[in-house]
Parts: C-alpha cells; sequence; structure tokens
C-alpha cells in the first residue's frame, strides 16, 4: 500500500507541472509577452527555434542570431521586431546575392505551418551595440513580437563561429560601423 502512495505521489509530481502549464509571471520556462495571457500561450506554443545560435563577439560590437523559427500556428504571423537586453539595436537582415548585408526592407513572414530560415550568409537577426560580451558556452536572449500582438521570448546558445563577416550595403544606416560586419 506504501509503495503505490509513493509511485502515485511520484507520478503526480511528475504530471503537474504539464497539466498545470506555466508562463513567464509563474516562475516557469521562458514565455512570452503578449497582451494577454491567451495570446501569451497562444505564441509561446506556436512559434519555437530550431538549431538557434548566436555567434560569439565583443561588447559594442555586433553579432548575428541563425536557427529555423518555426510557425505551429494555423496563420502567417508577421514579424514587427525583436527585442533584446543583449543588444542596444537589433534589426532582420538580409545579405544579396554579392555578399552586401542590408536590413530587411518590408514585412518579414513566418508562414503558417511553416518556417523562416536564419542561416550565415542569409536571412538572421543582427545584435547592434552589444551591451555585453558573448561568450561560446552563454545564452542570448531575444523576444520577438508579431503583428498580432503576439511575442515568443527564445533563448539560443552561442558559439565560436569564424564566419557570416559580409559587408554592409553602402546606402546603410550603419555607414559608421565598420566595413565588415563582425557577426
Amino acid at each position: 500500500m506504501r509503495r503505490t502512495a509513493l509511485a502515485a505521489l511520484a507520478a503526480l509530481a511528475v504530471a503537474a507541472p504539464l497539466l498545470t502549464g506555466c508562463t513567464a509571471a509563474e516562475g516557469g520556462s521562458p514565455a512570452t509577452g503578449g497582451s494577454s495571457g491567451e495570446s501569451q500561450e497562444h505564441a509561446h506554443s506556436q512559434v519555437t527555434i530550431a538549431d538557434g545560435w548566436a555567434k560569439a563577439a565583443e561588447t559594442g560590437g555586433m553579432t548575428g542570431l541563425f536557427g529555423t523559427l518555426e510557425n505551429h500556428g494555423d496563420h502567417d504571423l508577421v514579424i514587427t521586431g525583436v527585442e533584446s537586453d543583449a543588444a542596444e539595436m537589433i534589426e532582420l537582415h538580409e545579405v544579396t546575392a554579392d555578399g552586401v548585408m542590408r536590413e530587411i526592407e518590408g514585412p518579414t513572414s513566418i508562414p503558417a505551418g511553416g518556417a523562416l530560415e536564419l542561416a550565415p550568409g542569409a536571412n538572421h537577426i543582427m545584435l547592434m551595440g552589444l551591451t555585453r560580451e558573448l561568450l561560446a558556452g552563454d545564452e542570448v536572449e531575444v523576444t520577438v513580437r508579431f503583428d498580432d500582438g503576439t511575442s515568443v521570448h527564445l533563448a539560443v546558445l552561442v558559439k565560436d563561429y569564424s564566419g557570416a563577416n559580409e559587408e554592409y550595403d553602402d546606402g546603410s544606416a550603419h555607414a559608421d560601423h565598420d566595413e565588415r560586419a563582425e557577426h
């Protein structure tokens, strides 16, 4: 009898977090910051990042964040902004066929049931004016905001990487930065 009661308590302890769900306000895993609890949970469950990582970089420098943003929801999501306390400015960037990096003009969507690939030499999230050094093994956190008022909080691993040194577009607002992007 005692062994059965202990087994039942152990099963309940394992299952309880799965049954109740948790949000950042409850001290659980990283969640979203939308306008209501329902939209927060909805965005948290529908957008994830697979194989997410950021390139190691020095304080004051810049870096890229890569991975695959996956939309498990049933409607397209348009990214309206990205925020992080790790950088003073964050933009969605693309790399042209001739290797020039520039901010993406216009909306960037993650299709319903689809994905948006972020990769070196292609689309990526650019973190500029780093507020701290990002060392291999650290985590960097970002919040991605969408046009429907939802957002998702993501954390990715920082890695050493020697590539992704594209040049900025000459017409870029970043002309005061080094010609080679250190991301």
